[in-house]
């Protein structure tokens, strides 16, 4: 069922209405990941759900990539998880190829980065301070991740699925920023 179609209207919803009580996440999401699907297909979504790659760096490999596998050096490496290792060393690979041909085609130097701003650490009394509520923050964290590979493991639908991946790389992209924050 997609928007497109609009037969999500004969349950009587909104589209807004069927993202978030059908397939349980918000509409600009599930927009995302429609205009993700129709851009790239099933193939980023298999590769991104064994290993980390935004949209943005797919596009840069997208050539080297074919509905059954990523082809390197002549050798098309199937996207399934016993290949993880292989996988991730090809797409690094293709990404820094990727890169370094961009950079040779680029005519101005890239503009320097802003550090990001630093927060001031968590002070709150009830909060207990900085070192309680990351403890608080960790266990939480790594609760939510426990939940989502139970949820991952079990058999789902395809939307279920997809808003489980959706979800996961929402919270990659924002640790990911967070960890940039903090410039380890």
């Amino acid at each position: 069922m997609t928007h497109a179609s609009q037969s999500y209207r004969s349950l009587d919803l909104t589209w807004e209405q069927f993202c978030k009580e059908r397939v349980g996440i918000t509409r600009p999401t599930v927009d995302k990941i429609i205009r993700q699907l129709e851009e790239f297909g099933p193939a980023f979504f298999q590769l991104a759900s064994i290993m980390r790659i935004t949209a943005d760096e797919y596009r840069l490999i997208a050539g080297s990539v074919e509905e059954d596998g990523v082809v390197y050096e002549g050798e098309k490496i199937a996207i399934n998880v016993e290949n993880t290792s292989r996988l991730m060393r090809v797409v690094n690979a293709l990404r820094s190829q990727a890169g370094k041909e961009a950079a040779s085609e680029a005519s101005l130097p890239a503009p320097p980065m802003e550090a990001p701003c630093e927060p001031e650490p968590a002070a709150d009394p009830a909060l207990g301070g900085p070192e309680p509520a990351f403890s608080r923050v960790e266990k939480t964290l790594f609760s939510a991740i426990g939940e989502l590979t139970r949820l991952s493991a079990a058999k789902l639908d395809v939307g279920k699925r997809l808003a489980i991946q959706a979800c996961v790389m929402m919270a990659r992209d924002q640790l990911d920023m967070i960890a940039l924050s903090t410039r380890i």
